[in-house]
């Protein structure tokens, strides 16, 4: 069972390869943008890039998964996951690993080349790995689960983010405070225990959020 749900995800993505291309080219074209607004001092651009580097990952993960369950709104697979004999957790999960897999972790493994570009710091390109490792697969459980809590209204496109990003906020607190924390020399361990914690408390539960969320869309 558990082959066949990761053959079925792999296949949806490899069908459409323009979910896994498009975050990454908005990824580097967001980015693209600050080194203009800033100029070239490159000093500046590495203090700040670390920063900016994840305020583009919460806009690439909001436009991964702000219309996560639509096709499958509109399709009725969402009735047939609540009625098949499959549990539906364990589809859910796989799904939100499928979905950071395919749209988070190609932009992790450009990180490097990132950090090369804007010169950062070896210890800054660390620790921004290492908390993007841990936050994103957060970002993007609460992302479908903004999807699934918004599924079926008119303006769903606006009402999630003004959804999620309040819950962003935390990753976002403590992952910029442990690549500060490297930046001038200070102990990060407790910044990245808490993300490590998050992740830990959310990947397990969203599941099963996301199958009560999504009874309660469609049923309403």
């Amino acid at each position: 069972m558990i082959k066949a749900i990761v053959k079925t995800e792999l296949a949806i993505y490899f069908r459409n390869l323009n979910s896994i291309f498009l975050p990454l080219i908005f990824f580097f074209l967001i980015l693209s943008v600050f080194p203009l607004i800033l100029g070239t001092d490159k000093i500046l651009l590495g203090k700040v890039m670390p920063g900016m580097i994840w305020v583009t990952v919460i806009l690439t993960t909001l436009l991964s998964s702000n219309n996560f369950f639509r096709d499958d709104y509109k399709n009725g697979v969402i009735e047939t996951y609540l009625t098949a004999d499959t549990s539906i957790e364990l589809v859910l999960f796989f799904r939100i690993i499928a979905c950071w897999l395919f749209t988070c972790l190609p932009v992790i493994v450009f990180i490097p080349v990132i950090s090369l570009l804007f010169e950062i710091s070896f210890q800054n390109s660390v620790i921004i790995l290492l908390t993007l490792i841990l936050g994103t697969p957060i970002l993007i459980s609460i992302g479908i689960f903004g999807s699934a809590l918004t599924l079926g209204l008119a303006k769903n496109n606006i009402l999630t983010p003004v959804i999620i990003i309040p819950f962003y906020i935390p990753v976002l607190i403590f992952s910029a405070s442990a690549i500060e924390a490297v930046s001038i020399g200070l102990p990060y361990t407790s910044q990245i225990s808490i993300l490590l914690s998050l992740l830990v408390l959310v990947l397990p539960i969203m599941p099963y959020l996301l199958k009560y969320t999504l009874e309660l869309s469609i049923n309403n």
